[in-house]
């Protein structure tokens, strides 16, 4: 029998079950470290339980019940919080974060606070000038610059040349999928008329001539660039920065977990998490996945095996492996399939779980050749406990729903982008296979919600798991929406409970990291990763559980935020 279909009904199991808490005994052990009582504690078990007490001894919860029952783990050294009621969660899980992105806004250039031409052009020149050594720059956001430069009668690299002509230049829209870069950061590569497009990527160039005209198309096309720079990656320390810098803000949301899929090479990055690891740093639980190459096939799975051997600790693991089937815009598939579905059984057989991005359109369906592709893995490799996922799922066919139960693939969309205008003029049919989510929990599907961080302009919004709470539940902007609202909306059938939310962002989440026995819900034995929140979300209106705020977070027993 599916082993996941079976996980997925103790995931989603009703809360009328009336529930017989674990008593431990304080003893032995010494009294308990933390003691939160008095509130309104959610606890996400396979009951839906209720608590007003938990007790941590040794970042583990030792306790969960009554007021009462939890007096006599006190001691001398027992903090006791008073929640005066307040709610308690399980710490959030973020199944799809890119935290180590950070990086761009702490070394990078921004151009996302400037509106014209001549005020990006004018802060890249500042920069250059500002230091006379620098031998390539590096920058995010210029999302137009395609259209400022068909209004100026030139291709985009000759905006970036007039402000920077003698280094490379290479500037990242928010999106991630698209390159902006100068004369420059073109020669350096190698790429003129003559280069042909790789595998899965699209070098943009002027109809006339075949030149390339600056705009490079998905990560294969980007890193023909990314390679040839004196500096293609953040080193190690600044990546501890970052992870650092990302914590606090992590910390504020109530994010204890958090599934980071990688989209370029960088053992940097894996360095900088063992460092960090080793001194006791991490203040997230963080599971990653390496980023497979289209161009490469299966040849680089050694190289991933040993990638994942290397690196392993305490509070981060390396056991899964990021593929893209689509970009975005454009409607085409990235790689050969033939090789997507070699590439994905021989992953799967060398016991890797594998993450893809599948987006689409209304005609264009790759999570069906995703589907496609692990189904052939199965069929290779015989029934494993994979928990293989899928994220983004813009959409979806009817027929493929049932494929991901079938073969217990995991679904991540990311539930705060439902309330965005992307995809408003689609209508009819199209529309039914558009942004699921509550099709997919009724089908049996583990949904696992995520922010995608930082890939909008809204990101730090988005990351904040209310925002998703919220808009899985409205499909509304949340800082416009309304309850009158709620009645209009173009898909209410796909609008998911508060329950199915919280536990997209609790219990499904810890499943999807392999790490349900110890995270996601509030059960004596699991680590006390908790989150304090200002009200109690299932006394509040839809439209307004965004707004609720997290007060206290607790990552192993130890506070890393509070309000």
């Amino acid at each position: 029998m599916n082993v996941l279909r079976l996980s997925t009904a103790a995931l989603l199991a009703a809360g009328a079950a009336s529930h017989v808490w674990a008593q431990a005994s304080p003893e032995p052990g010494g009294p308990a470290g933390l003691i939160l009582k008095n509130g309104a504690i959610y606890t996400v078990d396979a009951a839906r339980s209720w608590a007003q007490a938990v007790v941590v001894r040794d970042g583990r919860i030792v306790y969960v019940g009554d007021d009462a029952g939890s007096d006599a783990f006190a001691g001398s050294g027992t903090k006791v919080v008073d929640l005066e009621g307040k709610m308690v969660l399980p710490g959030f899980v973020d199944g799809h974060n890119h935290a180590y992105l950070m990086a761009e806004s702490l070394f990078w250039l921004s151009l996302n606070p400037f509106a014209t031409v001549e005020a990006r052009q004018a802060a890249i020149r500042d920069r250059v000038t500002a230091d006379p050594d620098l031998r390539q720059l590096r920058g995010v956001g210029w999302d137009d610059i395609e259209k400022d430069a068909a209004a100026a009668g030139v291709a985009p690299k000759d905006l970036l040349d007039a402000a920077a002509p003698d280094i490379p230049v290479v500037i990242i829209d928010n999106s991630h999928h698209n390159f902006w870069v100068n004369s420059a950061a073109l020669a350096l590569a190698g790429i003129d008329a003559s280069t042909a497009d790789p595998t899965g990527g699209t070098i943009e160039r002027d109809p006339k001539t075949g030149e390339p005209n600056g705009v490079l198309r998905e990560f294969a096309a980007q890193n023909l660039v990314i390679n040839a720079l004196p500096q293609p990656d953040f080193t190690a320390e600044e990546y501890q920065e970052t992870i650092l810098t990302w914590q606090e803000l992590a910390a504020r949301y109530g994010i204890t977990s958090a599934f980071v899929p990688v989209h370029y090479p960088t053992e940097t990055l894996l360095q900088a998490l063992e460092a960090l690891d080793n001194s006791g740093r991490l203040t997230v639980r963080y599971d990653l996945a390496l980023w497979a190459d289209e161009n490469e096939g299966t040849e680089q799975i050694g190289h991933l095996k040993a990638l994942r051997d290397a690196y392993q600790g305490e509070s981060y693991k390396v056991d899964s492996v990021k593929i893209f089937s689509d970009g975005i815009g454009e409607e085409k598939l990235v790689w050969d399939q033939s090789d997507l579905e070699q590439t994905v059984t021989a992953l799967d057989k060398e016991g890797f779980r594998v993450y893809v991005h599948a987006i689409g359109n209304p005609t264009f369906f790759p999570s069906g050749n995703v589907l496609d592709a692990f189904e052939k893995a199965l069929d290779a490799n015989g029934r494993r406990d994979s928990r293989h996922a899928i994220t983004h799922l813009d959409w979806v066919k009817p027929e493929d729903v049932a494929r991901f139960r079938d073969m217990g693939v995991l679904a991540v969309p990311q539930a705060a982008w439902f309330g965005k205008p992307w995809y408003d003029g689609t209508t009819g049919d199209a529309k039914k296979n558009q942004q699921r989510f509550q099709s997919l929990e009724d089908a049996g599907v583990v949904v696992v919600s995520s922010s995608d961080f930082p890939s909008t302009d809204t990101f730090e919004r988005d990351m904040y798991p209310l925002t998703g709470l919220e808009v899985g539940m409205t499909r509304l902007d949340p800082d416009t929406a309304t309850e009158a609202e709620l009645a209009g909306i173009p898909q209410p059938e796909e609008r998911a409970s508060l329950e199915e939310m919280i536990a997209s962002y609790t219990i499904n989440g810890a499943y999807m990291i392999f790490d349900e026995r110890d995270r996601g819900s509030i059960e004596p034995g699991k680590k006390a990763d908790l989150v304090v929140l200002d009200r109690n979300l299932f006394e509040l209106p839809a439209t307004s559980v965004g707004e609720a705020r997290v007060l206290q977070t607790y990552f192993e027993g130890e506070q890393v935020f509070g309000d």
